[in-house]
């Protein structure tokens, strides 16, 4: 008697079989066995095996509904399974998902859960016994039928531990029967592919039903109040409701129930915040968020009432909410009720390190609201995520802890992983990596990320696979050796993105094209080394020169077609987005605009300064030329269209990064117009003070000259060189005037500080920012009645320090104007 290892939820189990073992090859003339009563998807698997047998082995196995007469058969399904001869089995009571598959060498068995569990145990024994790998929609990878160990003898049993997976990618979307290979559970309803889970995707949902739109002029109680005011006239979803209104616990609770009664078969329904910060903060709200420690103790007690009602008529649908944000933390003494479930987002986390490392700042916070959330509630579901939202096709060195945070999630009872991931496209950066890897993970927590990472290139990229694993090491190693904590917004300095890495990156693509030893992995290649040719594009750390009134990169020869081969790339591939939001077909127009930006400037003893009237009119260049400092950096950036002084739209029009304006240079002074659709105009003048040849002066006005009056604000944003990378205020302090100028930076994070009520009870009409270490710093002054209000954005690790001004928000009729002035001035002492 042998005796061979049962796996059943990671358990193992001996049980005894008297049995041999048979090569793949050896089952000529065997057949499929599935009933004829069989659910569509079981006909389908057995379909599957039939069609992945054959491409594996050449043979041709034919489908039947009865045992055939020679006595060996592959049974699929539960009604074959049963009366499979000498190993059959009964699935009853197995999950839904749950599969088990046989062995003697006589026949094979493999039977699962409805509606699911069979499929997938077709494609677990490719995978675990035969070696197929479903790599891509068009690259399964076969071994040679030779190199297959004998099969059995088996009895091996699995029920996945996450009842939802959702790896976030396109290929998963557009080709459903490809996700079911890589057992994604969430984008299908097809009954032969075993449909998709019952439970939905929590996300945002208040806007649904209390929207300003409804109820903002009869009912504006119903909404956050904030800085003295119901945000009731603010559009949907930019606002929230407040959460302690009962009327609003009443139509939120009807809509719900209205919506189930319409979805009879859902199992879940979202009732959580919309997607910003502005919640409620009324004495009511106020009161319990205190008592809690996070606002998100309001809102679960509106959630706990309204799944308290739904379960009267309901007990058997789930009410979820996000745990997001400002929302992520769990209350002190409110704790879900058993049919709510929490779904809890890790947006902040660091995507370097893995979650639980207790040396990243950035997530050691998060594993606590992990173990917080896990004390109160045994509805936990995770949404992670696992791409660059602001550079979709820029490097993003988290591969090495996509395992270990899908096996934390697993560990910590989750009960389902959302994966957000690039879905926009075809193209981005390592798209098939990624999706093969989380996929795989979600299915099985106790699949490492190196080794599928290992896996996944020698099969896909052959001979190239080498080098590609060295550039994958090198951008997890740059980002390491920097000490960087990138999130899911990084910017390329937080990537650890060098000039010196880049280009090592684009070269290591040029020799693993190389080594491509045919068109298909060649193309496969192609598409693997768009990132080398973004990070190179925005981090080569070559200046930009201004020549005869353009500005342009300075970039050697062998570099000269990065820009058009990138583009060309992308649109060979499909890479529809660089961004979240942001099309790709709109990024190649401002690359190419890019190449060669008219400029104007003007300069004197004191300054100069350089402006691009078709990027904004932003001024890309300021520099005191006394002391040779850039006060405004983007000359000096990789992206000249960051770290300039610009002004943007509010309300009553809009503006983007290339919004264009006509330039003239008038005496000391540059005047900027432009006209905008419906003829208003938007007027800028930047010029040298008369008789202060170190102040300048800058003036903007915009004028409705359409037919309705309508509401008009703008902000300038002057993005200033804070010359340190430091987040002590004793090194960059910021400072506003009140009746003498008053430091408030201290503690500053997130764009608020326990001085920031300084800053928002300012009316003399000044702010400024010091860098104490080298006695340099800027001042900007204004009429305080020409400002609604002053805000700080200090980023220092960009070394950046931004002093922005809201215009006053006005109606202007028709003929009517809106202007703001400010002065900008160097400091090489403290304000005074």
């Amino acid at each position: 008697m042998k005796f061979v290892t049962t796996v059943s939820l990671f358990i193992l189990v001996a049980t005894p079989i008297v049995a041999a073992a048979i090569a793949p090859v050896q089952m000529e003339g065997w057949s499929i066995v599935v009933a004829d009563d069989a659910a569509p998807s079981e006909r389908y698997a057995a379909e599957e095996f039939q069609a992945l047998f054959q491409q594996l082995t050449g043979l041709s196995l034919d489908i039947r509904g009865t045992a055939p007469e020679n006595g060996h058969g592959v049974y699929i399904g539960p009604g074959a399974a049963i009366h499979a001869p000498s190993i059959g089995f009964d699935t009853e009571g197995m999950g839904e998902e749950a599969l088990r598959i046989r062995s003697d060498g006589e026949n094979i068995v493999i039977a699962g859960g409805r509606p699911r569990g069979t499929l997938y145990g077709v494609y677990e024994f490719f995978e675990r016994y035969c070696g197929v790998r479903f790599l891509t929609v068009d690259h399964t990878h076969f071994p040679p039928v030779e190199s297959i160990p004998a099969i059995g003898p088996i009895d091996f049993t699995y029920a996945p531990p996450f009842s939802f997976r959702w790896s976030y990618y396109k290929a998963n979307s557009d080709h459903p029967e490809f996700a079911a290979r890589l057992r994604v559970n969430t984008v299908t309803r097809e009954e032969r592919l075993g449909g998709m889970t019952g439970q939905s995707l929590i996300g945002h949902s208040y806007a649904r039903w209390i929207n300003p739109e409804k109820y903002g002029e009869t009912h504006p109680e119903y909404f956050a109040y904030i800085d003295g005011e119901r945000r009731s006239t603010i559009p949907a979803p930019a606002t929230e409701p407040c959460v302690t209104n009962p009327e609003v616990i009443d139509i939120i609770t009807q809509c719900v129930l209205d919506e189930i009664a319409a979805n009879p078969t859902m199992e879940n329904i979202a009732v959580s915040q919309n997607d910003n910060d502005a919640y409620c903060r009324c004495a009511e709200c106020e009161a319990i968020n205190e008592r809690e420690g996070t606002p998100m103790g309001a809102n679960l007690a509106l959630v706990n009432a309204v799944a308290e009602r739904v379960e009267e008529k309901y007990p058997d649908v789930m009410v979820g909410t996000l745990a997001y944000w400002y929302t992520r933390r769990a209350p002190k003494t409110i704790k879900p009720r058993h049919n709510v479930q929490i779904q809890l987002c890790s947006i902040e986390c660091c995507e370097l390190h893995p979650i639980n490392d207790p040396a990243c700042p950035k997530n050691v916070e998060f594993c606590k609201d992990v173990m917080d959330w896990k004390a109160i509630s045994d509805n936990v579901w995770i949404w992670n995520y696992n791409t660059n939202f602001s550079y979709y096709d820029l490097p993003f060195p988290n591969l090495r802890v996509i395992g270990p945070n899908v096996r934390f999630f697993r560990d910590n009872n989750a009960k389902g992983v959302f994966m957000q991931a690039n879905a926009m496209g075809d193209a981005g950066e390592m798209c098939d990596l990624r999706n093969y890897l989380m996929a795989r993970t979600l299915w099985n927590p106790e699949l490492e990320s190196w080794p599928l990472v290992e896996e996944f290139c020698a099969l896909h990229y052959e001979d190239a696979a080498p080098v590609i694993l060295e550039y994958l090491d090198l951008i997890h190693e740059n980002a390491e050796v920097h000490g960087n904590h990138p999130n899911c917004g990084a910017f390329p300095v937080e990537l650890g993105l060098t000039p010196d890495g880049v280009e090592k990156g684009f070269d290591l693509f040029q020799q693993a094209l190389a080594l491509a030893s045919n068109d298909t992995v060649r193309a496969r290649v192609e598409m693997a080394s768009i990132p080398a040719y973004r990070a190179l594009i925005v981090a080569n750390g070559r200046p930009w020169k201004k020549s005869d009134g353009v500005v342009k990169r300075d970039l050697p020869e062998r570099f000269s077609s990065v820009i058009p081969d990138y583009i060309a790339l992308c649109k060979k591939y499909n890479m529809s987005y660089v961004a979240e939001g942001r099309a790709s077909s709109i990024y190649f127009e401002q690359l190419e605009k890019m190449a060669a930006m008219p400029a104007v400037g003007i300069e004197n003893a004191i300054w100069r300064l350089t402006i691009l009237p078709e990027q904004n009119g932003k001024m890309i260049e300021l520099v005191h030329k006394p002391s040779g400092r850039h006060v405004l950096p983007a000359m000096t950036h990789d992206n000249i269209l960051q770290g300039c002084l610009d002004e943007v739209a509010q309300a009553g029009f809009t503006s983007d990064a290339f919004s264009s304006f006509e330039a003239q240079v008038e005496d000391d002074a540059i005047r900027l117009v432009r006209t905008l659709e419906d003829g208003s105009t938007v007027e800028r003048s930047v010029g040298f003070k008369p008789g202060e040849p170190d102040a300048i002066v800058c003036t903007s006005r915009v004028t409705n000259h359409g037919a309705e009056p309508r509401l008009f604000q703008f902000r300038t944003r002057p993005e200033f060189n804070a010359y340190s990378g430091s987040s002590d205020e004793k090194v960059v302090a910021a400072y506003v005037k009140g009746d003498t100028w008053l430091q408030f930076n201290r503690e500053w994070k997130d764009g608020t500080g326990p001085d920031s009520d300084i800053l928002a009870a300012s009316r003399g009409g000044g702010m400024a920012y010091f860098n104490h270490e080298i006695k340099s710093g800027m001042e900007v002054t204004y009429a305080p009645d020409s400002v609604k209000y002053p805000r700080l954005r200090w980023y220092p690790q960009y070394e950046q320090v931004n002093l922005e001004l809201f215009s006053n928000d006005v109606e202007l009729k028709p003929g009517e104007s809106l202007a703001m002035e400010y002065t900008l001035r160097y400091l090489a002492e403290p304000p005074q």
